[in-house]
């Protein structure tokens, strides 16, 4: 899959185990911090306010993350519901793959329930992406 947008999202001490392992959990970490910079990048976080919600995840894990390692996300949106979107995520280490991240979003309002993906949202990520 390609993927237009990649960060840096290095790891942290506290993200292993005392075998310097990445802990499983943490590759959902990984990915949020990348969800974010890939937000802000495109210009779509009004006033720094996430205004989405995970509802799945599915973590795909295909070798093991050690500390020290130079960690980098690839994250790519690949489609869109009407109130919901989907992305994809890589999490890389070493030119490897260590886990693959697949999300579903939705749009939420103030009190969390779900709403319309923004038309301004929906065009600047299809465009950046160049989904059909």
């Amino acid at each position: 899959m390609d993927y237009r947008f990649v960060a840096d999202v290095p790891l942290r001490w506290v993200d292993v185990d005392s075998e310097g392992v990445v802990n499983n959990a943490v590759y959902l970490s990984l990915t949020e911090q990348a969800r974010f910079l890939y937000f802000e990048e495109l210009g779509l976080l009004a006033n720094e306010r996430v205004e989405f919600v995970l509802a799945e995840a599915t973590v795909r894990f295909r070798r093991p993350g050690r500390l020290g390692m130079q960690t980098a996300v690839a994250v790519r949106t690949t489609g869109f519901g009407r109130t919901s979107f989907r992305m994809s995520y890589e999490v890389r280490a070493d030119d490897a793959v260590l886990a693959t991240v697949a999300v579903v979003l939705v749009w939420v309002d103030e009190k969390l329930a779900p709403v319309a993906v923004p038309d301004a949202v929906r065009d600047a990520i299809t465009q950046f992406e160049e989904l059909d």
